[in-house]
């Protein structure tokens, strides 16, 4: 008998390490061996911009750009407006603020991209909903909650792509924080410019009812008036009680006299003018009794609403300067830089990760497969 030949063992032995090793080459190893094609022979450069920001309030503005690094936790942050940021950086309304400013579809299909990684591809077809799936793989944005710091990241084919996309979209979050700190003012002030508004109103009625009194009762100031009707009054009544005395000396000394007559008639004049003071200030329709009581009434209407419009304007302005305390600003910690080298994709890394996922998948699906099997056979 002939002995076989090396040529035909070796081929054998080949057989045989395919049939054995099939279902290993076929989930691990293939997936593996295209996936490094792929990276090696045709998958595009891409650059990424990278910038960084920090949004604060007013209160901690006066640490900027690398020194606000250095405070860590010690700055009030703005954290809610830091998660807006990122939710629009990330959201439909920015992509369609993006799309007016610049041709984003066009940016995402350059010539040098390949056909797995531009816009449309085999994954995401030219359906507006699809765009905005594939718009948020070259979009990315990360908060540090131990600096504070936002790190914006955009990845083009094109290095002065990326930097645009970033600056736009950079420009785009400030507009967002001005847009919140106005929102935030108008809802802060709003409820005290009412107030004042209404304090207003009742500052000017009470101007107008004090001032259609004056034009009907053709009084100036009725207190000023009555406090003159007193003092004549009481100089009066001064008068009333010389004149009396005096008369009653001259009875005493000359009951006779002449000088009588034009006492006593000096005296009736005088009761009579005191008595019609008496009825201007308290008696009779046109007395300054009632008249004062209602312009004391209405002065003390308008008084109230002066210190009310007063009480009205210090609330206000204590709401203007608390939303201004408690406004926001975007601060740039790191300009969107122009890259001058491509860091993605990460070739080596991808293809290691493709087969350690398919060899993990694989391995778990061969442990099942025994284990079925050997449970079958019992």
């Amino acid at each position: 008998m002939n002995a076989p030949q090396p040529a035909t063992a070796t081929g054998t032995r080949i057989k045989r390490l395919l049939q054995e090793y099939r279902w290993s080459l076929l989930f691990v190893w293939a997936p593996t061996l295209l996936t490094a094609l792929y990276y090696v022979l045709f998958a595009a450069d891409l650059y990424a911009s990278e910038a960084r920001f920090i949004v604060r309030t007013p209160s901690h503005m006066q640490a900027t750009g690398i020194t606000s690094l250095l405070q860590g936790t010690g700055i009030s942050r703005g954290q809610d407006d830091v998660y807006a940021v990122q939710d629009f950086v990330l959201s439909r309304d920015a992509l369609g603020r993006l799309e007016k400013q610049v041709d984003l579809r066009g940016l995402f299909n350059r010539p040098e991209a390949d056909f797995l990684s531009r816009y449309p591809n085999l994954v995401y077809d030219s359906r507006t909903e699809e765009f905005y799936k594939y718009y948020q793989t070259r979009v990315g944005i990360l908060y540090d909650t131990t600096t504070g710091v936002t790190t914006l990241m955009v990845k083009a084919f094109r290095p002065e792509d990326a930097q645009q996309v970033a600056s736009l979209l950079l420009r785009e979050g400030e507009s967002l924080v001005n847009r919140l700190n106005e929102r935030a003012h108008e809802n802060a002030v709003h409820e005290a410019q009412v107030d004042v508004e209404l304090a207003e109103r009742r500052v000017t009625a009470a101007q107008d009812d004090l001032l259609a009194y004056r034009s009907r009762e053709i009084l100036l100031d009725p207190a000023k008036t009555s406090g003159a009707l007193l003092e004549t009054q009481a100089r009066l009544q001064g008068e009333l009680s010389a004149s009396r005395t005096r008369l009653a000396e001259l009875e005493r000394a000359s009951p006779g006299s002449p000088l009588r007559s034009n006492l006593e008639s000096h005296i009736d004049a005088l009761n009579a003018q005191i008595a019609a003071l008496g009825g201007r200030l308290a008696g009779g329709d046109n007395a300054m009794a009632p008249k004062l009581s209602e312009y004391e009434q209405l002065m003390l209407k308008r008084d109230f609403a002066d210190k009310e419009l007063a009480s009205a304007m210090g609330s206000l302005e204590a709401a203007r300067a608390e939303s201004r305390r408690q406004s926001t600003y975007l601060d740039r910690v790191v300009e969107p830089n122009l890259p001058d080298k491509a860091e993605y994709p990460k070739r080596a890394r991808n293809v290691l990760i493709v087969l350690l996922s398919c060899a993990m998948a694989y391995a778990i699906g061969k442990l099942l497969y025994a284990g079925l099997r050997e449970h079958s056979q019992v």
